[in-house]
């Protein structure tokens, strides 16, 4: 999906991973200089259903015509109403290249191969999935692609990998080989033509930076690699959990599992009894988060094999940046 912010009048910002911010200050991507703006006034950001505004500052923000003073979806031609700026919200979502190249294919036990062209990569019974399944819900499977890697997450029913249930909601790693079973289908794991080396990128090099920077509602985050910089938005509670990985409290590093006890008075600190299926499901929402803005979520965000604890994956020496 590419989403832009029109500025009526005026040139256009392309919505990245990490967002867009509009408000006075000068490191804004769209700079407002009426002085009833905030500094940082709105944050307009991709979803996985499309895109939506955020209020920052005090103020609402205005959605065609109504003030909205929590995160709000938006659709293509949305105006976003500011004073003494008027921006307009063009969606557009292409056509996939089905000629592409993939460094993934699926290969169907009862015949057939299908490539991973882009991502998310649907699989269902309705008529926009991807790859359409007679019989199937809608939006059954979603495969998702991010740093080379290949990750599988349930939206609908029962599946299994390699013969183990598959968590719904999880996003589960899939190399080449493995199998997957689903509403009586088989399909396996290929590699795709010409692409060898995409496909076997497991273990590909951890962050060595991480820059980042709060907002009033949650934050943003630059992880870079060797392959260059990839910046996410994360709201809230999932905003303070990787905060809280990243920048243990006294007696641990970056990089060291946090005990679950830990990160509960972190990220949770007037509500201590969090359970451990709510500690999961925060950890499998910034997973999500962070394959949306093309990172490998599952491996950057590591529990513990025994589970109880949890840290955020970096390369040996990793650089730990705070932005005001």
């Amino acid at each position: 999906m590419r989403c832009t912010v029109d500025v009526v009048d005026g040139p256009s910002r392309r919505v990245g991973p990490s967002g867009l911010l509009i408000g006075r200050a000068r490191d804004c991507d769209i700079v407002a200089s009426d002085p009833s703006i905030s500094r940082r006034h709105a944050l307009v950001r991709l979803t996985s259903d499309g895109a939506e505004v955020v209020p920052l500052g005090r103020a609402p923000v205005d959605v065609n015509g109504t003030p909205s003073d929590k995160p709000r979806a938006l659709a293509d031609g949305d105006e976003l109403c500011l004073p003494g700026v008027t921006l307009v919200i063009a969606i557009r979502v292409p056509r996939p290249d089905l000629a592409a190249r993939t460094g993934f294919v699926l290969e169907r036990a009862r015949g057939g191969s299908f490539g991973i062209v882009h991502t998310p990569f649907w699989l269902g019974g309705g008529d926009a999935d991807d790859l359409i399944v007679k019989q199937w819900p809608a939006r059954t499977l979603a495969l998702h692609l991010a740093e080379g890697e290949l990750y599988v997450e349930l939206i609908e029913g029962d599946a299994r990998c390699n013969g183990e249930p598959v968590e719904r909601g999880a996003l589960v790693p899939l190399a080449i080989g493995d199998r997957l079973a689903c509403r009586g289908e088989e399909l396996s794991v290929r590699r795709g033509e010409d692409h060898d080396a995409t496909t076997a990128v497991r273990g590909a090099e951890l962050p060595g930076r991480v820059e980042i920077e709060m907002l009033p509602r949650g934050g943003r985050i630059v992880f870079t690699t060797a392959a260059g910089e990839r910046p996410v938005y994360l709201a809230d509670r999932r905003f303070d959990l990787v905060v809280a990985l990243a920048r243990p409290p006294d007696g641990h590093v970056a990089g060291d599992f946090i005990s679950d006890d830990l990160l509960r008075g972190v990220v949770w600190p007037r509500k201590p009894s969090v359970s451990r299926p709510e500690i999961n499901m925060l950890i499998s929402r910034v997973r999500r988060d962070l394959v949306a803005a093309g990172l490998a979520g599952p491996r950057l965000i590591e529990r513990a094999p025994t589970g109880g604890g949890t840290r955020l994956a970096l390369s040996p020496g990793a650089e730990i940046v705070m932005r005001a």
